[in-house]
């Protein structure tokens, strides 16, 4: 099999792979990723800015609002102008926001235990190896060519 077929396969059960690994972390864990990476990114670092959520989160601005906006809804979290900049917004989570998070944690930590049984150190390792070799190529395949004969 050429080696560009092989490299569709594979990125295509990649894909399948994250939508199956989302969908189950959803229904154990009880939050949806994008939502869990908010309330976890919190949870370590404490008080964050909006724009430091967009970006440890991978989150679209717009998105990372009404996420945002339902949880603060939620009581899980507060937004509030930073003291120095009123142009930034600050987010921490709520003592019921904290408490969400420390009841999902342990559903979190099985999750990945059970999801990761099968697999080595060495297995996990390869597979970052890999994976990040695949981002890299990927960025660079994205960027538009310099040289007209390729």
């Amino acid at each position: 099999m050429p080696k560009q077929q092989q490299g569709l396969q594979v990125v295509q059960q990649l894909g399948q792979v994250y939508r199956t690994m989302l969908a189950a972390f959803s229904g154990r864990v009880g939050h949806a990723m994008p939502r869990w990476r908010i309330l976890f990114t919190l949870h370590e670092y404490g008080q964050c800015s909006q724009k430091m959520l967009a970006e440890n989160c991978r989150l679209d601005p717009a998105s990372l609002t009404r996420l945002l906006q339902a949880m603060q809804q939620q009581g899980w979290i507060t937004r509030s102008a930073d003291q120095n900049d009123n142009r930034v917004t600050n987010v921490s989570l709520t003592p019921t926001g904290q408490a969400v998070v420390d009841e999902a944690l342990p559903r979190r930590a099985a999750f990945f235990e059970d999801a990761l049984q099968d697999l080595s150190s060495q297995d996990i390792q390869a597979l970052t190896h890999a994976l990040d070799v695949l981002e890299r190529n990927f960025a660079h395949a994205g960027s538009p060519r310099t040289d007209p004969d390729h």
